[in-house]
């Protein structure tokens, strides 16, 4: 049978309704093997550690995580921030890493750190056995050592004999060494703060120190406890930390910091070895985010070089692109000085040689630099040339200039994954009708093995169902300035002719996101379009991987642009024929809970809304995040002002439902009680669900099944 009903139960039970595509793959560095992540198949929320064979054509498991688990152990408070920030929901095995000898695989499991020989008879082997939390694992080049943070502090341990050491020792309190802290990782993307010289012989790591940080309390409320935390986060409009760049040598222990040049407010954004094991490639940027410093600091020598500078009237989106050249005299960065962020050839003297990319699109990621002597040197990189909704691998000549040649085949969205030293990658990719599927490829694009096939034909989970998922289409419209909207619409497979049914609008609308592409749909959608709703959802202006047109008209003022975008989508919405526009909702998390409130209360058209974990006042927020859009408070007063939701209040239209985290410590559970207040005070109907114990993801199958089902009961009773 494959008219089947979708019920929250199966969306989030077991086995997972997606199939059994893996994530979190990566390639031995032999060449041997890829290994992989993927749900147990009595246990959705636990993820094993598996390995394919790619001689053999086969896949087999490594590691059943239940087996080395302790179901009874309760995450430390380290380990559940690191996952928030990591947005990890699962549990089990959720990272691991590879020695670069090709042989053993190191895993965090139940606080502590397990290492697999593959070769070995008894292949796991407990590194540690603490009462404490280790974090941020690597193993040295050469492959000798595992290094990791314990309390603070950097530790190593030799896998020869098994002895570890601490290479700094004044971690603890308000100070951390290799540790990212909380702005780099929630708002920066840097989840590193320590990284391995190419010889293994010195470690560079940021030190930091929040004591500038004012201390303010947050409050965690659970089912059967309340805790109240002293916690240092940086509002906007206060101070960061105060972080330095060290590095500290394994044999002698020396340890010396970097003097960088700026302002005190700079920030440490990114932090690369070149191959000279002496140098580090330092990103520093501005407090207000529109100037970035591209620093060279040689540690036996302390001189400093400065080799180039990015600045914007608005600000500067963060990247991770920057791939010192093997002859040690040039490298490969990124800017988006033309609008679109591109590839650029430069010399360590700063003196740009070659421009890779250019047009109206972006790149998104450096994937490998093959500089083979033969056949020439060329760049893979994926970006979105062909079209606004599909991400590609493509190629192109280091030295030519020639135009890039797409490698991954249209009609998908795909993520890839490359070997180092082999030639061929992983290929992870979906539609908006093909769930997620993965297979290993030459560097030309044709398949060499598949390591996922996930059909839905008759085996695979979401088979039953397949008759009642919505029919999905997508569209452009335009903005008040003209530029191009991206939208996707879904409406119920039965619709009868002549009928008319409810629509709601999913919306994110934040920066730094993109929605709108042709992957793979979450089941939820498909559940509500078979509950007789259309759906749609529209990226804004002011969303990621449009350029930087596209993202700057919400600079100095959020929450305008956006929802005037968003009514474009309305409008349309309301000129379809089978659409009700009497019975218009709206929904939307974190971001999109903002946008939600925004929406029904600069709009009449909306006759229920659920916001979920809402911003809903920006000087709560962070600095790094909050300061990009908005700049300092001090600076943009009536902008703050006009960006939070309650000088809009008294315009509610429609019927809303709330829901945060109790727990949540990215966007505070003050931000909704903050709204409570004043909507009580205002004598304004609405509703609340809080979750007790729940952080700013709301993840867990329990909590996923009450929360969807309260929005669809929520739903039914509005629209």
């Amino acid at each position: 049978m494959s008219d089947q009903k979708l019920n929250l139960e199966r969306i989030f039970g077991d086995p997972d309704i997606n199939g059994d595509a893996p994530i979190s793959l990566k390639f031995s560095a032999d060449g041997r093997y890829v290994s992989f992540l993927k749900s147990n198949a009595n246990n959705v929320e636990q993820l094993d550690l598996w390995v394919f064979d790619i001689a053999l054509g086969q896949s087999r498991l490594l590691v059943d995580a239940s087996d080395l688990t302790d179901t009874k152990r309760v995450l430390s408070d380290e380990e559940k921030a690191r996952r928030e920030r990591l947005r990890v929901s699962q549990s089990g095995i959720v990272e691991y890493y590879w020695s670069p000898t090709g042989d053993k695989l190191v895993f965090p499991l139940n606080g502590d750190l397990f290492l697999y020989e593959l070769d070995s008879s008894e292949p796991v082997y407990k590194l540690t056995d603490e009462t404490t939390f280790e974090t941020d694992i690597t193993f040295s080049p050469d492959g000798r050592y595992l290094g990791f943070v314990r309390q603070q502090n950097i530790h190593v341990i030799n896998l020869s004999d098994k002895t570890s050491r601490q290479l700094t020792s004044d971690g603890g309190g308000v100070i951390s060494n290799g540790l990212a802290e909380f702005i780099a990782q929630e708002e920066m993307h840097r989840f590193r703060g320590y990284w391995w010289s190419p010889d293994s012989v010195s470690i560079a790591f940021t030190r930091v120190d929040e004591s500038p940080i004012e201390i303010s309390q947050r409050y965690e409320i659970d089912a059967d406890s309340f805790g109240v935390y002293d916690q240092r986060y940086p509002f906007a409009g206060t101070a960061n930390a105060d972080v330095t760049v060290g590095v500290v040598n394994l044999a002698t222990m020396n340890t010396c910091f970097a003097n960088l040049p700026g302002d005190s407010e700079d920030y440490i954004c990114r932090v690369n070895w070149l191959r000279d094991n002496q140098s580090l490639a330092i990103q520093t940027q501005s407090r207000n985010q529109q100037t970035l410093a591209l620093l060279v600091w040689n540690s036996s020598t302390t001189q400093l070089n400065h080799l180039l500078t990015e600045q914007s009237t608005t600000w500067l989106n963060l990247h991770d692109i920057f791939y010192p050249l093997s002859n040690g005299k040039e490298f490969i960065w990124a800017s988006e000085r033309s609008g679109y962020q591109h590839l650029y050839h430069y010399n360590f003297e700063g003196t740009l040689l070659n421009t890779l990319t250019s047009g109206p699109w972006v790149v998104t990621n450096l994937c490998r630099v093959s500089e083979d002597s033969v056949a020439g040197a060329h760049v893979y990189f994926e970006g979105f040339m062909d079209t606004p909704l599909e991400k590609h691998l493509y190629c192109i000549s280091l030295n030519t200039g020639s135009m890039p040649t797409r490698i991954t085949q249209p009609g998908f969205f795909h993520s890839v994954t490359f070997s180092s030293n082999h030639p061929y990658f992983i290929d992870h990719f979906s539609s908006a009708d093909k769930p997620p599927a993965v297979a290993l490829r030459s560097l030309d694009g044709e398949t060499i093995s598949d390591l996922a096939v996930n059909e839905l034909d008759a085996g695979h989970p979401y088979h039953p169902y397949r008759a009642s998922r919505g029919i999905v289409s997508f569209g452009e419209l335009k903005a008040e300035d003209g530029q191009t909207l991206h939208y996707r619409l879904m409406k119920p497979a039965h619709l009868q002719a002549n009928e008319k049914c409810p629509v709601i609008v999913t919306v994110y609308g934040g920066p730094g996101v993109q929605r709108v592409t042709n992957e793979w749909i979450p089941a939820w959608h498909h559940y509500m379009t078979q509950q007789g709703y259309a759906l749609l959802q529209l990226d804004n202006r002011g969303t990621a991987n449009r350029g930087k047109q596209f993202e700057d008209p919400i600079h100095l003022h959020m929450g305008q642009i956006e929802v005037a975008d968003q009514l474009v989508g309305v409008d349309y919405l309301k000129r379809l024929p089978f659409i009700d526009a009497n019975r218009i909702g709206v929904f939307g998390h974190s971001y999109g809970g903002y946008m939600t409130l925004m929406m029904m209360m600069k709009s009449d058209q909306f006759s229920a809304g659920v916001s979920v974990a809402p911003v809903t006042d920006w000087g709560l927020y962070d600095t790094h995040y909050t300061e990009r859009f908005l700049g300092h408070p001090r600076d943009n007063a009536d902008g703050y002002e006009q960006s939070n939701v309650f000088p809009f209040v008294k315009g509610l239209k429609g019927k809303l439902l709330m829901i945060h985290g109790m727990a949540d410590d990215n966007v505070l559970l003050s931000h909704s009680t903050k709204l409570y207040k004043l909507l009580q005070d205002e004598n304004i109907d609405f509703e609340i669900m809080n979750y007790p114990g729940a952080k700013h993801g709301l993840t867990g199958r329990k909590t996923n099944i009450h929360r969807y089902g309260m929005m669809d009961r929520f739903f039914a009773r509005n629209l």
